[in-house]
């Protein structure tokens, strides 16, 4: 199915942007499953070193594995922590310098893209999807400013969380695989996280909630599995058993029917009796580039859904209600939605014009998805005109100023030429 109106081969992109390493996933418009860019051609290596080398005493710069190259031959300086020191906004030193941390994100960003040249044109990307570890306000603001200075052709830029694409992913992999919760084990040598996906088959459309455990218990040196063999097994002995422990509980928590094992951290194979117990009654799989995958996924269902909805995914960034109003439509009482659960709460904005009675009330019905009970909120608009009954047209604004909070300014539009607009307007936050 083509993005566009052009017969033309056009692609989407999922950017996974981590502290340590990234990845670019793409999908092209006659495909149905996302590839991800290999740093070498013919091969499977997906990372990119997330680092800056500024060259000694000139002002050329290296990013991603000649960026390494060029610090393990001391011939650069190093700037590591590229997303840790946006987010701080303080200015980064480097040797006798100091430079803007988005400017350095930024010039990391433009250039790992360049390495899809090999495989498609930048003119030909029709969305782009960011996805990161965790998706705040601050983290928000960052990607704002990067994807503004990057000056894209395409306006189809999206932001989520590693939550939401290892949603998005797992709504294009097989449904058996989803009979009961999924889990997701993403091990970067230092910290073990475990995202386990739930369904709740009892709401329609269904309710994917998603919830994240980190372990440190797994953590080991930054220089990496020892050489030396005796003490290579001892590492991989333990490992093993810390993992196999925090499974057990995991397992023992809920039926788990699919877990997938991603990052560096599993790429030696040490996983023996923890996996020996995994795959007793479980299906389990290896990979590292999930969340770039789904990441693409989404880009293209944000753009032109392919799937039915059938789930929605209420994640931490998500409006976990449905809100909306009564009114009256050719004498029946109908339900009009002004915001819809599973949208992320930076994005979610509306506007809608009514038709006020004479009771000066507005009521907004708040359904939540996550089993609450549904209740009514209403906003009082003291000192509304009197005017004949359906001449008092409003304008209903909603945006949101958290994940909790839906801001509402409702403002008198006047009725044409007959009422002119007062001007007055009220402002409520609904909290959730």
């Amino acid at each position: 199915m083509l993005f566009g109106n052009s017969e033309e081969r056009r692609f989407v992109l999922g950017y996974d942007l981590g502290e340590k390493v990234s990845q670019i996933s793409f999908l092209a418009s006659d495909a149905d499953m996302p590839e991800t860019l290999s740093v070498l051609a013919g091969s499977e290596l997906y990372n990119i070193p997330t680092v800056l080398c500024k060259k000694n005493d000139v002002n050329q710069w290296f990013y991603g594995k000649e960026a390494v190259r060029h610090i393990e031959e001391q011939d650069g300086l190093p700037v590591y922590g590229l997303v840790s020191a946006a987010r701080e906004g303080k200015p980064v030193a480097v040797g006798d310098g100091e430079y803007d941390p988005i400017a350095l994100l930024t010039l990391f960003i433009k250039r790992s893209l360049s390495l899809l040249s090999m495989e498609l044109s930048l003119d030909n990307v029709e969305a782009i999807m960011f996805t990161t570890r965790s998706l705040d306000h601050r983290m928000i603001q960052v990607l704002n400013a990067v994807t503004s200075a990057l000056e894209f052709k395409t306006e189809n830029i999206f932001y989520q969380s590693h939550e939401e694409s290892f949603y998005n992913y797992m709504l294009y992999q097989p449904e058996e695989l989803m009979n009961h919760t999924v889990v997701a084990c993403d091990f970067d040598m230092e910290t073990l996280r475990v995202y386990e996906m739930s369904l709740n088959h009892n709401t329609t459309p269904v309710v994917a909630t998603i919830e994240e455990s980190t372990y440190d218990e797994l953590k080991f040196s930054a220089d990496g599995f020892p050489k030396e063999g005796a003490a290579y097994h001892k590492m991989c002995e333990r490992l093993d058993d810390e993992f196999l422990t925090v499974m057990q509980k995991v397992c023992s928590e809920k039926i788990i029917s699919t877990v997938f094992l991603l990052g560096d951290g599993f790429r030696e194979k040490w996983q023996k009796r923890s996996l020996e117990f995994l795959c007793r009654t479980r299906r389990v799989f290896q990979g590292n580039n999930m969340f770039s995958k789904g990441a693409s996924i989404a880009a293209r269902e944000r753009i032109n859904p392919t799937k039915p909805v059938k789930f929605v995914f209420l994640g931490e960034d998500k409006l976990k209600s449905n809100l909306g109003i009564n009114l009256l439509k050719c004498g029946t009482e109908v339900y009009c939605a002004l915001l819809d659960a599973g949208i992320n709460w930076y994005e979610a904005e509306t506007g809608m014009d009514i038709i006020m009675d004479q009771s000066g009330i507005l009521n907004i019905q708040v359904t939540p998805l996550t089993g609450k009970m549904p209740k009514m909120v209403q906003l009082y608009l003291d000192g509304l005109e009197k005017r004949p009954p359906g001449t008092t047209r409003l304008r209903i604004l909603m945006n949101m100023n958290s994940v909790s909070e839906v801001n509402v300014r409702v403002v008198d539009m006047g009725f044409g030429e007959l009422f002119p607009a007062s001007g007055k307007s009220w402002e409520q936050i609904i909290e959730l």
